[in-house]
């Protein structure tokens, strides 16, 4: 418990910070391998605690902790970050490369987190290096874009901060583990209810969702490639591990998918429309 254990994320955070040294000519080979170790790290990890160090000597924070569901979605996670980068080779903006991992490495820290400390941590570091996926686009309009993002994930993580320490001050216990979603599934208090509306709005579950289509169609070319395959999953995987089994996901997860189908069926519609009057 008390021995050397290498986070997955720190892998990509590492590799973001060494990448403005990388020569040019060896550049894309890098941008390759440091996605293909967090991979083969996520793969060859044990099931268990890990890497757990104590706040005040009090709250314990558990960074790894590895069991079916994380590690699920550990390897869609670090596949997505592969794609996402061999999309991306071409760009030669380091700061977008060293952005995209940050995020990434977000996103694998909540997944691995085992109490809601290091969940918050690793929340924010999603939330502040995604808004620069947006503002590297360059455009007046990614710009005030990216302000809106961040304005409404701040809030989302207010909320989230708030049921969190809530949660704490009555049950005595920041872990966030099986009995906190029996807790929150059988016996929802104001304070779960606050977290799951935290979940839920990075889920752009509607209609908190109006900050996704936004956000996302002003990201740079290989931003908007990374940004659809985390924030949304990453608010997916926590919802299943702490409020699974909760009935109101249900409707909301029917809402969910029909939403975006039946939003690109009128899209499209109206667009045939003002075709057939162009031409009429």
């Amino acid at each position: 418990m008390n021995s050397f254990w290498l986070h997955p994320s720190l892998i990509l955070i590492l590799g973001a910070l060494v990448l403005p040294l990388v020569p040019a000519r060896l550049k894309k080979g890098y941008l390759l391998l440091i996605p293909i170790l967090l991979f083969a790290r996520i793969l060859t990890m044990a099931h268990g605690e890990f890497g757990q160090v104590h706040v005040l000597n009090k709250w314990p924070m558990v960074f790894g902790r590895v069991d079916a569901l994380s590690s699920v979605f550990g390897y869609i996670m670090s596949l997505m970050c592969i794609l996402g980068t061999l999309y991306g080779l071409h760009v030669k903006e380091d700061a977008q490369h060293i952005a995209s991992w940050f995020y990434v490495a977000g996103s694998v820290g909540c997944i691995y987190a085992g109490d809601f400390i290091t969940l918050f941590l690793f929340w924010e570091l999603m939330a502040f290096s995604s808004v620069f996926l947006i503002w590297f686009r360059g455009r007046r309009e990614s710009l005030w874009a990216g302000y809106r993002y961040l304005l409404v994930h701040v809030a989302g993580g207010v909320a989230l901060l708030g049921g969190m320490v809530w949660h704490c001050q009555t049950q005595g216990s920041w872990a966030f583990d099986d009995s906190f979603c029996k807790l929150a599934v059988h016996h929802a208090t104001p304070a779960t209810c606050l977290i799951m509306i935290g979940f839920l709005l990075n889920a752009a579950v509607p209609p908190l969702h109006a900050w996704l289509p936004d956000a996302y169609g002003e990201a740079t070319f290989n931003g908007s490639v990374f940004m659809c395959a985390f924030t949304t999953k990453t608010a997916v995987y926590a919802l299943c591990r702490g409020f699974a089994g909760m009935e109101i996901l249900v409707p909301l997860g029917v809402i969910m998918a029909l939403y975006g189908v039946v939003y690109a069926v009128l899209e499209n519609d109206c667009r045939r429309l003002l075709a057939y009057h162009i031409i009429s």
